[in-house]
């Protein structure tokens, strides 16, 4: 156990240590030239920079060859070129026609994969599809709701998932915890299968697998403390966390300006307000659902399920606020929009890392919880008037899209007058 908990440690830290050290390597990445109006991406051409890696937008099309590790983020991302490097993917939509010479790293609703994949590929996601064409050269790590793949693994296979329907060829081992593991005729399974299920796995007569251990295990039934969790569970686990994160700081950005707006005032000015709100919120939170039960029944189910949702929030919503914070850090060094992915980056990789640390891990949870409960009830509180008063003040962060164009035309106005009164005093001089 101890020895899968330092791999696990180690990897961790690795991907904190190369976010980092990206996030400072990183030149001004102007991607300026690929974007439409709209706000949507289209890469196309020979090759890509190594200066421009990261790409926000609408929906994404990148046809081109990029020789380095590239970051995209948006709401349908579709990825036809090749890539010589890590590639990270949040967004609702992922798709990967090309070919990706690294590892991909993916968080969305939907994924689906029609290239290849030479290295590993790490996916949390509702509905996952591999399909016929598509190949995974080593090991794929898996969480989601669907997965169903028609195409290759060249290693292994780890998932935990709802349903997994196999069709296609694992060349290693298959590991699941699953609620249907499903191996219909035609595919093909090299290695051994342990199943952890309630449900007994389907395989079909024209399968080519050997025989499936199954582990039983009732609805309610969890992994024996003493066992610890295995690396593949937690591979798994921050793939989904970190996916969450970044899917909350997607919808923030690009789909609720006023409330992205909101975020940098508080984070500038009323940190320490929204904290002691979240703080109290905690302690009061017993208490309001006793008074709600004893109103009304209804309406405490309704809070119980409202507080609940208000937990699970609090986490990536407190990572975006955080990285209000860390963005000010990058400002002499990148783009608004490429600052701001990054630092929830940073942000959502050191929180996920210290949550495996005991007692250093309820520690960082409190205070997520503190800081996203208390923005959250702070954005409520005082959204139609405090902030938006302030907002109108034009002393708050602009990380929206629409405002990053319009700071950008500012920019080449201000830059197109400062040449005119230059060239003003040359005439005047002479």
């Amino acid at each position: 156990m101890l020895k899968r908990m330092s791999m696990s440690f180690f990897m961790m830290v690795m991907v904190l240590l190369i976010t980092v050290s990206t996030a400072f390597g990183a030149t001004n990445s102007d991607i300026r030239p690929y974007e439409d109006s709209a706000g949507n991406v289209n890469i196309e051409g020979a090759t890509v920079p190594n200066t421009e890696f990261a790409f926000a937008g609408s929906n994404i099309t990148a046809n081109s060859v990029f020789d380095t590790t590239t970051f995209f983020a948006g709401n349908a991302i579709t990825l036809d070129g090749e890539y010589n490097g890590d590639v990270f993917a949040a967004a609702n939509t992922v798709t990967v026609n090309g070919k990706i010479n690294g590892n991909l790293y993916t968080g969305a609703n939907q994924v689906i994969i029609n290239g290849e994949v030479t290295r590993d590929l790490f996916a949390g996601c509702s509905d996952l599809t591999i399909s016929k064409s598509a190949t995974i050269n080593r090991d794929a790590y898996l969480a989601a709701a669907n997965v169903n793949i028609d195409g290759i693994v060249g290693r292994n296979l780890r998932a935990g998932a709802g349903n997994v329907l196999i069709n296609g060829t694992i060349n290693g081992f298959v590991e699941t915890d699953v609620d249907q593991l499903t191996i219909n005729n035609g595919a093909t399974i090299v290695g051994p299968i342990n199943n952890r299920s309630a449900n007994e796995a389907i395989v079909a007569p024209g399968a080519n697998a050997p025989e499936v251990s199954w582990e039983k295990v009732s609805k309610e039934q969890t992994v024996e403390a003493d066992k610890g969790p295995s690396v593949g569970s937690i591979l798994l686990s921050i793939i989904t966390k970190l996916a969450f994160i970044l899917v909350i700081w997607v919808l923030i950005t690009f789909m609720t300006k006023e409330f992205n707006a909101n975020t940098s005032v508080i984070a500038k000015k009323h940190i320490l307000a929204s904290l002691g709100i979240g703080a109290g919120f905690f302690f009061i939170t017993p208490l309001l659902l006793i008074v709600s039960f004893i109103i009304y029944a209804p309406f405490g189910v309704a809070m119980t399920f409202g507080i609940i949702a208000l937990t699970i929030l609090a986490m990536p919503v407190a990572a975006v606020v955080l990285s209000k914070l860390l963005i000010r850090f990058f400002d002499d060094k990148m783009k608004p929009l490429l600052s701001s992915f990054v630092s929830i980056l940073i942000i959502a990789a050191a929180a996920i890392i210290l949550g495996y640390i005991p007692f250093i891990n309820f520690v960082v949870y409190l205070f997520l919880y503190v800081v996203g409960v208390g923005f959250i009830c702070y954005n409520v509180l005082f959204a139609n008037k405090k902030l938006k008063d302030e907002r109108n003040d034009g002393d708050g962060e602009l990380l929206m899209i629409d405002e990053i164009i319009d700071m950008e035309e500012g920019t080449a106005i201000i830059e197109a007058s400062t040449e005119t009164i230059r060239q003003d005093g040359e005439d005047t001089l002479k």
